[in-house]
């Protein structure tokens, strides 16, 4: 009866959308008001039929290709918090850089296009959101308003063809051997193993491509993130990757259960380790900061790609963990720069010096989130990493050492020695922007205003209390993974 509920997730945003657009003609003290406690009812709407679903309350809503269930509400989750952040935290580049609705209106779109993107399974519907997902976010970046933004924007627009390609190839012969585009009416009994491989590289490597997963992320990512505005930065890698790396999972899954899976999780996982070094080698050699971030979304894709590759229940678990600490450590990370830019004005890295002393609580929140996002303990980002470690025992792989009882594979020695050279990285980064010498140009500098301050506190206070809490996070999580990890067995 109330199936038409599902596309919620989907309509809200647009409705808030339209409305921005009418306030911000009448009042923009009226639309301000509007924008937060409009991205905080998403929020709450949201949170709480997760926890009803989660309690078994409410069963999944459908209607037509629209399937609102855990995968897809975990999202939506994410996307209005981070969207409520981001909204408030914009108010400040509104006023500096002269922003006019069309940011907030386009930033709504984008919130909808995501969130209906996790929503389905129909490979086709996937593929028309992920593309107005990408068009709505490329008019995002074309804020950043250089020329770097521009030409940006045309490399992030081209690399979607090739993507558009290789899905619809993917869904060509998906409905000529299975009479169906909706992963999950899929019966893979009347399909051949090669088949069915071929299947699961064309979907991996179309939907992978806005996942951050190389070789192409390579070409498009680092230049899209570095040049949009902060703000569209923390969006990007902190939720849309995610959201597409959501969607590959879905489409990849359901082809686990072919005889020669072993195989095609091997690919997976190994593209996530490649992720993960390559990423992190290029973050080293990166002088610009937001580039730098950008390269660590490329690494830190890599431990969630890993993650849902092994398919192991504790595996996909951690990558979910590792998608929302993602979200929190490398979200807070691009708005911090934005906050730098805003004050220094540069994004080079030795151009800064002794900051510290000036914008204290910038420094502690930098700190803090890269330590996050180096796996150091008592921090978010170790509770997800180690989740996918012990995912590699639990999927079969050997243990080569255990050290106090922790066992170590080759995912988990290869995983800590990325999360050493992520450590190096950014506390080099750190040491030079904040506490190397003062110049003379900064001394008058000081800490954002309370419109960027407050996301980035909200940020950092969570990688503390998740870090040490986990549990918090456990039952939804959980529950997620269980629902994934469904789609292969």
């Amino acid at each position: 009866m109330y199936e038409y509920l599902a596309l919620m997730p989907v309509i809200l945003p647009l409705v808030g959308a339209l409305l921005a657009y009418f306030l911000g003609r009448y009042s923009e003290k009226i639309q301000r008001v509007f924008l937060m406690g409009f991205a905080v009812v998403l929020f709450v709407l949201n949170v709480s039929y997760f926890m009803a679903l989660q309690m078994n309350i409410i069963h999944p809503l459908s209607y037509g290709p629209i399937v609102l269930d855990a995968p897809g509400i975990f999202i939506s989750c994410l996307v209005a918090f981070i969207g409520a952040l981001v909204i408030f935290y914009s108010f400040v580049y509104k006023d500096k850089t002269h922003y006019d609705n069309t940011y907030f209106i386009m930033y709504f779109l984008l919130m909808g296009m995501m969130n209906g993107l996790a929503c389905t399974y129909n490979v086709i519907v996937m593929l028309v959101f992920m593309e107005a997902a990408t068009i709505t976010s490329a008019v995002l970046i074309l804020f950043g308003r250089t020329k770097q933004a521009i030409k940006a924007t045309y490399i992030y627009l081209a690399i979607s063809i090739i993507e558009v390609i290789l899905v619809v190839i993917g869904a060509f012969i998906l409905y000529n051997d299975a009479g169906t585009l909706d992963l999950h009416l899929l019966n893979i009994s009347s399909m051949s193993q090669n088949t069915m491989f071929l299947l699961a590289m064309l979907f991996f490597f179309g939907f992978g491509t806005k996942a951050g997963l190389l070789p192409l992320s390579a070409i498009w990512l680092p230049s899209a993130h570095s040049e949009a505005p902060p703000p569209i930065s923390a969006t990007m890698s902190g939720i849309l990757l995610k959201a597409g790396v959501i969607v590959m999972v879905k489409c990849i899954y359901p082809f686990y259960l072919m005889s020669g899976a072993g195989t095609l999780i091997f690919i997976v996982a190994a593209f996530g380790i490649l992720n993960m070094f390559i990423g992190v080698i290029m973050a080293l050699l990166s002088e610009d900061i937001k580039r730098l971030l950008a390269w660590h979304s490329i690494s830190q894709m890599g431990y969630i790609i890993l993650g849902f590759g092994l398919a192991a229940p504790t595996a996909i678990y951690g990558a979910l963990f590792h998608i929302t600490n993602h979200m929190l450590f490398k979200g807070c990370l691009f708005l911090i720069t934005g906050a730098l830019i805003l004050r220094v004005n540069t994004r080079q890295i030795h151009k800064m010096g002794g900051l510290g002393k000036v914008m204290p609580l910038t420094a502690a929140s930098f700190l803090v989130a890269s330590l996050a996002m180096s796996g150091v303990p008592f921090l978010n980002g170790f509770v997800s990493k180690e989740l996918i470690y012990e995912g590699s025992v639990q999927a079969g792989y050997p243990v080569i050492f255990s050290v106090f009882g922790v066992n170590f594979t080759i995912f988990a020695i290869l995983g800590w020695i990325t999360s050493a050279l992520t450590f190096i990285c950014l506390i080099h980064v750190f040491y030079v922007m904040f506490m190397g010498k003062q110049k003379e140009e900064f001394r008058n500098v000081r800490d954002p205003p309370v419109c960027m301050m407050l996301p980035i506190l909200i940020m950092v206070g969570l990688c503390i209390i998740i870090g040490i809490y986990p549990d918090l996070l456990s039952g939804v999580l959980e529950y997620t993974a269980d629902v994934l990890f469904q789609l292969r067995i």
